[in-house]
């Protein structure tokens, strides 16, 4: 009787700890995270600009349930109650027209604003992990005329860098590194400063931080990014 109490128990022992390992070995020292993403936006109408939206597909640790936000610092902006102006102070700050792509791009990051963008992203049961970013916004000038139409402006894409802070909660808290992104943004009706409706591709580029000698990698990860 004895050991067949012995063998149950020595099984249930298993079915405890065998979750657990699995647990641990998905969460390795490092990771590549990949993802999808949608949301909206609005750089005239809100202050401060924040786009936000969904993870749509990808890696099982953001999605499904995972959101994210991006912020940008307007601090130096007109106000959003003068719509016309704020949309002109951007454009004429920001974009630069380059005759040989025909196109118009802006970039925003730390030499252009008084801080970086910032991000986040946010799972229900994993966590959090977020950082600053680097953005580009690059509109077509589809009648090479050097004049950035309201129809060349109700489509764009976007690309950026991220580098991801060692701040996170919960399974991402030990996380840092750093990650690209691009995507396309539409807007339905730019004369009136509708949202932006944005979709794109993420990758993300993780080691754990709260190991000792890591500490060189994140010193040189803020250098590369700062």
């Amino acid at each position: 009787m004895m050991k067949y109490i012995r063998k149950y128990l020595f099984l249930a022992l298993i079915l405890i700890v065998l979750p657990c390992s699995v647990a641990a070995q998905d969460w390795p020292d490092t990771l590549f995270l990949e993802f999808d993403f949608e949301g909206f936006g609005n750089l005239v109408l809100d202050s401060p600009p924040i786009y936000a939206g969904d993870i749509t597909g990808g890696d099982w640790r953001v999605f499904p349930d995972g959101t994210w936000w991006l912020q940008i610092d307007d601090s130096e902006w007109p106000p959003t109650s003068d719509p016309n102006a704020r949309w002109d102070h951007i454009f004429n700050t920001y974009f630069i027209h380059d005759p040989g792509s025909f196109s118009w791009t802006a970039t925003f990051d730390n030499t252009t604003l008084p801080t970086k963008p910032t991000w986040e992203i946010q799972h229900p049961v994993n966590g959090t992990m977020g950082g600053t970013a680097i953005i580009v916004i690059t509109f077509s000038d589809w009648d090479i005329d050097g004049i950035l139409d309201p129809e060349e402006r109700t489509f764009g894409v976007f690309s950026g860098t991220l580098l991801v802070m060692k701040f996170g909660t919960g399974n991402f808290s030990k996380y840092c590194g750093d990650g690209s992104y691009n995507g396309s943004l539409q807007n339905a009706d730019p004369i009136n400063f509708a949202d932006d409706y944005v979709t794109g591709h993420c990758l993300l580029d993780l080691i754990d931080c709260s190991i000792g000698n890591d500490e060189t990698s994140w010193s040189a990860l803020k250098t590369r990014f700062k």
